[in-house]
């Protein structure tokens, strides 16, 4: 089944919850003084479905008295459509309004609008009241997917509206699914026999009985136990799905309205954002609303209408994401959009700078941001809320990590100076402190190097070193100037091996014999005093070897052109 979170909104007494109920037979209005009070105080939950179609329109019922605004917004937070109720007798009013700028402010910019109590005005009178939604939808730069006429009391366009929502439900549906999970909690509760009972919207994603949760900002881990949608059980819960999560782990009290559940490792949380306003920021303190939390900020402006806030606490929330801002005293200001959900630097200059490729081009502004540290394929999915499917433009990945070109080759560049420098020997804890790199990333350098290794916390240029300085090194050659040795017998000296023999300081006489080259010219030189030639007999008196020593070092004179068999003797040929 598809769903599509739809908000009821508009002015008090304008007949929002009655219309909820005509249309789904459900009564939103559930607490007690809500009752007494005969008005809506928080959020209502209902749905509406459309079985030939597999389509549930999960409707959240706003309070429409401006000392609940908070509450209406915290409800606005999860839906991708507005219904904006109008009182055909009062026509707009100012909480009418207010909730379809703070609608605008989370993304919607497309909504369908009813006359509500029709069966109390005449015909002259609702066509008034139309023309006047139509008016101030044009002003606020709104598009209607119709305006419909009803009256909850008596029945009169119910079943058109119904069609309508379809329709506007369908034109408006967005496919989340393979999102990164994102609920937004708006309550909880005890269960006996269950444990704890966490209520919200499925905002992006899918769940399924018995996965892994973590509740944020507190970090909480938490399983599925069970959950259901409007009381019935089900397996999975998908976007736009209101859900009822049974999550035994967590301790009901310290579950807030606000709180977001994810799966671990997929988003990142940060009490620090870059975000775009289209209006002014409040002076000294403010407040924003992530999802449907509530947080308090203090600002800075970057340029124009870009701001780095710093917020009270730690949110989730991802590249592209609005939301409202308030003022110190709750008043609504206007919208915000995410341009950088998780900053790392904070610099002005650095922002300033590169500002124009956070708002066109944010890969590489992300590369860039992360430079020789790196930016990890998990960050930048963070980022978005979902996989990202391909390298970014201008991007090298070296190991699990990604690098902007020009940063990296930069890098590579200092670290090839410093060992020049350095005739080609330095400390690696001196170079790594001195390019504020981590050894990780110095090891991911030398996977695009050659003849670059680290040795006894050195890291040497094999060709230029001083290796003389390794103690190691110094162990191999004194071995290798006692005779030949085997490869069994130098195991313990294995890098330095390889050292010695790129460098020209050893030889390898066949796949398990080592020689040095000092006492290698010093065997060739005792077999030149035999004369031009000499036989194996005569070079096993000379050497003092076995065959098993004496053949593979005259095989190895033969590779490289000092002496040529002929028969049963060895020619000198130079």
């Amino acid at each position: 089944m598809l769903y599509f979170p739809l908000g009821v909104a508009g002015h008090v007494d304008h007949g929002k919850t009655t219309l909820v109920k005509a249309l789904t037979s459900i009564d939103t209005d559930r607490l007690p003084e809500e009752k007494r009070r005969g008005m809506s105080i928080d959020i209502g939950f209902a749905f509406l479905d459309f079985p030939s179609e597999n389509l549930r329109v999960e409707i959240i019922d706003l309070p429409g008295h401006e000392r609940f605004i908070k509450n209406a917004t915290c409800g606005l937070a999860p839906v991708w459509g507005l219904m904006l109720v109008v009182d055909a007798c009062e026509g707009v009013m100012p909480q009418t309004l207010e909730h379809i700028r703070i609608a605008r402010t989370f993304g919607i910019n497309r909504l369908i609008t009813v006359l509500s109590k029709i069966d109390k005005v005449d015909e002259e009178t609702s066509e008034l009241a139309k023309e006047e939604v139509k008016d101030l939808l044009s002003k606020e730069g709104l598009i209607y997917s119709g305006i419909y006429k009803v009256s909850a009391n008596t029945g009169t366009g119910i079943e058109d509206l119904k069609k309508g929502i379809l329709t506007y439900a369908k034109e408006n549906l967005k496919d989340k699914r393979k999102d990164f999970f994102l609920f937004f909690v708006d309550s909880a509760f005890v269960v006996k026999g269950y444990g704890t009972v966490v209520r919200g919207s499925c905002v992006s994603g899918e769940v399924l009985e018995g996965e892994a949760l973590v509740l944020e900002p507190l970090g909480v881990k938490c399983k599925v136990r069970k959950m259901q949608n409007h009381g019935l059980f089900v397996k999975e819960g998908r976007s736009g799905e209101r859900l009822a999560l049974n999550l035994p782990e967590l301790d009901p009290s310290l579950v807030q309205r606000g709180h977001f559940l994810i799966k671990e490792g997929q988003f990142k949380k940060s009490s620090r954002v870059i975000v775009r306003l289209d209006s002014e920021m409040p002076k000294g303190l403010g407040y924003a609303f992530f999802g449907m939390r509530e947080v308090s900020l203090k600002h800075r402006k970057l340029i124009e209408n870009v701001y780095l806030l710093k917020l009270s606490e730690e949110v989730v929330t991802l590249r592209g994401y609005k939301g409202p801002v308030l003022n110190s005293s709750g008043e609504f200001l206007g919208g915000y959009e995410v341009l950088h959900p998780f900053p790392s630097r904070l610099s002005k200059r650095f922002i300033l700078d590169r500002i124009h490729l956070l708002v066109d081009n944010p890969e590489e502004y992300l590369l860039l941001e992360r430079g020789i540290m790196g930016l990890s394929p998990k960050d930048l999915s963070s980022f978005y809320g979902r996989p990202y499917p391909s390298l970014p433009s201008g991007a090298i990945s070296i190991g699990n990590m990604l690098y902007h070109k020009g940063a990296f080759s930069s890098l590579k560049d200092r670290l090839l100076r410093e060992l020049s420098e350095s005739n080609g020997l330095v400390k690696v804890s001196q170079l790594t402190s001195k390019l504020r790199i981590k050894e990780e990333v110095l090891g991911l350098i030398l996977k695009e190097l050659r003849d670059y290794i680290i040795v006894e916390g050195y890291l040497l240029d094999i060709k230029s070193s001083n290796l003389e300085e390794l103690d190691g090194y110094k162990k191999l050659m004194s071995l290798l100037s006692e005779g030949l040795k085997e490869e069994r017998e130098l195991l313990p000296l294995k890098e330095y091996l390889h050292i010695a023999l790129r460098k020209g300081h050893a030889y390898s006489l066949g796949s398990y014999l080592y020689v040095s080259k000092e006492l290698f010219e010093e065997y060739v030189n005792r077999l030149r005093s035999l004369g031009k030639e000499f036989s194996i007999g005569q070079a096993k008196e000379v050497l003092s070897f076995s065959r098993k020593y004496l053949i593979p070092l005259l095989e190895y004179m033969d590779s490289l052109g000092i002496t040529k068999r002929l028969g049963d003797r060895r020619v000198f040929l130079r």
